[in-house]
């Protein structure tokens, strides 16, 4: 009984603190909207736009130190799927999104293994 008290308590304990931590779930950020990123109202998003809202915004690729955010060129090449130079609302609503540990994007994005290394 003690064992399961104790076993209960630690994972209680564990996922709170992973709801916590940055990039892992329970944190602070919420995905922009489109509309919030399209500074212009034309109805497409350009890299500036994506640059803007992103700088600033925490350590490039989500890792520790200092930094002027993700790294926008990035994010906006994964979400310009027609490679036009400029995101459409469909684009937007079906970019990849950040998913499993970390929480927070593909290949080189933050929560995601940097570019060339498989996820695991």
């Amino acid at each position: 009984m003690k064992k399961t008290l104790i076993a209960f308590a630690f994972a209680s304990i564990a996922a709170s603190a992973l709801a916590q931590a940055p990039g892992g779930g329970g944190g602070g950020f919420t995905p922009p909207t489109f509309e919030a990123l399209d500074a212009d109202k034309n109805g497409s998003l350009s890299q500036d736009e994506v640059a803007k809202f992103f700088a600033g915004r925490g350590p490039p690729g989500g890792g520790a130190g200092g930094g002027g955010g993700p790294n926008a060129a990035d994010i906006f090449g994964r979400w310009d799927a027609d490679k036009n130079g400029s995101v459409s609302k469909a684009e937007f609503d079906s970019r990849p999104r950040g998913g499993g540990p970390g929480g927070g994007g593909g290949p080189g994005g933050a929560g995601g293994p940097p570019p060339g290394q498989a996820p695991r």
